[in-house]
């Protein structure tokens, strides 16, 4: 049988997959330390500085931490990071005492949204201190990783002095490892055209400061087992020293093995090293399977190592450009449905800006290392040597700004289902194996098809979330004729809610264009996030047809409502108004605006102008929420934003009207987060919603839902659903069947 090892690594990996299908990981909690400052003894196992609000803060990452004056012994095995308020670095290794507020990581609820305590599970830390402070400290230490970190930092101070601020976040990144520094505009640059892979320590780096070491060793002709172990020493000091990335951990093993079989003679299989370097990896972390950084370097690998080969005999084209092509497509291929299964979309034109990049990376990292070297003798040194990896900086930043700009350069085609994947996969292993006896086009077809079975999206008729913003109201709707609506969108609890928590979710549904974008009324918990998605419009790809607010009148229109359509306009995107009577309609999707009445004209003149009268300038912005009737078949619903007061009075006699037959409404929105002074009985005896979804924030200061709300929608016989025990809340329509489905278990 050949490669017998990467059989035994193929089964490995599938009997962990089911292991932890059937046995998922037990989650730690320790909510009851939540919120406050507590007093923890741990080890330091390592330490790296990150932006927050704009400054360089000291995280510190403690392992068998114990919590002070603590009942519960199983607490000894905990792992935690520390964001530093002092500015004292305690010594890698060393045992230290520190306080500081207790954080845990948060999960997402939200589809799309970035899942903080699962991917701090896989990297084994069970929360944060925020505003540590060291109180003791022993004098015990690594010297060897505390000397290692010490280099780094030396490194790191060479690498400021020789670049400007900008090129030397990305130089850290690349020859350090340092990505948490990286400059925030760089980073989205290169990651929205799918080269974000270049900055990370990975086989391109490894083999171009491992083998350029073992080749400058064997010209010093010395002993072959001197100069493979240090190179392999050395490439371990350096993965030590870089933060051990998983990325890293595979590069040096595979490196190990490659110089290793020269030594014994033997012929060097890639796949295999490969294998031996994921069994190593994952029996010290199992769940290194959902890690994103795990996936793709091992994906490339897998693509270089299985699909090169099946590319480059059935290349249709000049042999010449095989050559050049059939690696990067290959990865492609391969990291494929990882890239949308993360990050929801895929540059287009990646595989080309690729080709123009990776290989001036190589002049870049030795240009990098050179220019390390020379301003350690002299500062002007290593600047007139960083000169070349300058000029490639800015030409890569200048390659990725004109190919964002190119049309279609990003397909936003969502998150794609275990099912597809797995058929992806079926197709290119069936590809693989077939291949032999298949013909040129039939094996690119093949290739065509699973790119396809991936991207498709399946259809369906009507699908409603209600997303978990906090304290704030955000609701999607989508319906069966391809159309796309968002109904507000802010957060008075959560910070850019727009880019945590909206524009991931839309990304993840495959949303590339809004039809329409409503926004009831002028709150903050209400349009905060809008705002964010309107300017950022062009990054995002999201494109918004037209914003739609309220008809009020003008004396009414505060500045937050002319700041929104001063934007809007800006961005050039048409604001529509709308008022009682106003329908929109897409499809079998009815949409009709029963609040606000807007402003009547009395027809008299004075001084030539036209007079208007608002008959309701008494109104309240909340009275003032744009109301929202929905009919899809026989399904309703109500969207009632924050109305109050006389607006849901006026309201209520308007579904009375709507509602010949009495039955109530499938679906309500509860206005104003479950407030006690809205969704009257009076309200509620006409409107009966089967289904009443309340969106608020955990633990908000108002105390939204009010028991009188909650026990007012009980009577009348309503399901309630509230984004704080359910994250997000969808609702899917299909003929007369409805489905709830929520995100938090």
């Amino acid at each position: 049988m050949r490669r017998p090892v990467c059989m035994i690594g193929l089964t490995f990996v599938i009997v962990i997959l089911l292991y932890l299908y059937w046995n998922p990981y037990p989650e730690t909690s320790f909510e009851m330390y939540e919120g406050s400052t507590v007093t923890v003894i741990g080890q330091v196992d390592k330490k790296e500085y990150r932006i927050s609000n704009e400054q360089e803060i000291l995280v510190i990452y403690l392992r068998n931490v114990q919590f002070l004056n603590s009942a519960n012994n199983n607490e000894q095995n905990m792992n935690l990071m520390c964001y530093m308020e002092s500015t004292e670095e305690p010594k890698i290794g060393s045992k230290v005492c520190i306080e500081g507020k207790f954080r845990e990581f948060s999960h997402a609820t939200n589809p799309g949204e970035f899942d903080a305590r699962k991917y701090y599970q896989i990297l084994n830390l069970h929360g944060r201190l925020q505003r540590g402070k060291v109180l003791e400290e022993s004098r015990e230490y690594d010297k060897f990783r505390e000397g290692l970190y010490r280099m780094k930092q030396y490194c790191a101070g060479l690498l400021e002095l020789t670049f400007e601020p900008k090129e030397a976040s990305v130089m850290r990144a690349m020859l350090l490892g340092e990505k948490s520094l990286l400059d925030e505009e760089v980073e989205t640059l290169y990651q929205q055209n799918g080269v974000i892979h270049i900055l990370s320590i990975s086989g391109l780096h490894i083999s171009i400061i491992g083998m350029g070491l073992y080749k400058i060793l064997c010209k010093l002709k010395l002993p072959r087992i001197i100069t493979i172990g240090t190179s392999i020493l050395f490439m371990y000091c350096y993965g030590v020293m870089t933060g051990m990335s998983v990325s890293a951990v595979r590069a040096i093993i595979m490196f190990g093995f490659h110089i290793t079989a020269k030594l014994c003679k033997r012929t060097y299989d890639m796949l295999t090293a490969m294998t031996i370097a994921a069994i190593s990896i994952l029996i010290e972390q199992p769940l290194y399977l959902y890690h994103s950084g795990f996936l793709f370097s091992f994906g490339a690998i897998l693509g270089i190592g299985l699909l090169a080969p099946v590319i480059e005999e059935n290349w249709i084209g000049n042999p010449k450009l095989c050559k050049i092509m059939s690696t990067n497509i290959s990865v492609s291929i391969a990291t494929f449905p990882v890239y949308l299964n993360f990050y929801y979309e895929y540059p287009l034109y990646s595989l080309i800006l690729n080709l123009l990049i990776i290989p001036g990376t190589s002049l870049l990292v030795t240009d990098g290392l050179l220019s390390m070297v020379g301003a350690s003798l002299q500062i002007f040194l290593g600047k007139c040597l960083a000169i070349p990896a300058n000029i490639l900086l800015w030409l890569y930043e200048i390659c990725c700004i004109v190919f964002l700009k190119l049309p279609g350069n990003r397909r936003i085609t969502g998150q794609p289902a275990m099912w597809q994947i797995a058929i992806f996969i079926l197709i290119i292993c069936f590809t693989i194996i077939c291949c032999k006896y298949t013909t040129k086009l039939q094996t690119w077809m093949c290739f065509l098809l699973a790119f396809l079975c991936l991207t498709t999206k399946t259809s369906q008729d009507l699908q409603i979330t209600f997303l978990d913003v906090g304290q704030g109201d955000c609701i999607y709707i989508a319906d069966e004729a391809g159309g796309h609506y968002l109904i507000d969108g802010g957060s008075s609890s959560k910070s850019d809610t727009g880019n945590y928590q909206i524009l991931p979710f839309l990304k993840a549904e495959g949303v590339n264009r809004l039809d329409a974008v409503l926004i009831t009324h002028m709150d903050e918990d209400h349009y905060n996030g809008i705002e964010e998605l309107i300017s950022q419009t062009e990054q995002s790809g999201i494109n918004i047809t037209k914003l739609i607010l309220p008809d009020i009148c003008e004396a009414n229109k505060t500045t937050e409502y002319e700041e929104m359509v001063a934007l809007a306009s800006q961005e050039k995107i048409p604001v529509l108004y709308l008022h009682s009577g106003d329908v929109l309609q897409h499809g079998k999707l009815k949409l009709t605006c029963l609040h606000p009445n807007g402003c009547k004209k009395n027809g008299g003149k004075e001084n030539g102008n036209e007079i208007v009268e608002c008959e309701h300038k008494s109104f309240t912005t909340n009275e003032e929420s744009l109301v929202l009737y929905l009919e899809y078949g026989a399904f309703t619903a109500l969207f009632t934003g924050d109305l109050e007061g006389e607006g849901e009075e006026a309201v209520r006699r308007k579904v009375e009207q709507l509602d010949a037959s009495g039955q109530g409404v499938t679906l309500l929105k509860v206005a104003h987060h479950g407030s006690k002074n809205s969704t009257s009985s009076a309200f509620l005896d006409v409107v009966s919603p089967q289904i009443a979804v309340i969106s608020c924030g955990e633990n908000n200061s108002y105390g939204h839902p009010h028991g009188e709300t909650l026990e007012r929608l009980n009577e009348v016989g309503s399901e309630i659903l509230a984004t704080t025990d359910y994250g997000a809340i969808t609702v899917e329509v299909g003929g007369n069947v409805i489905c709830l489905k929520h995100e938090k278990d």
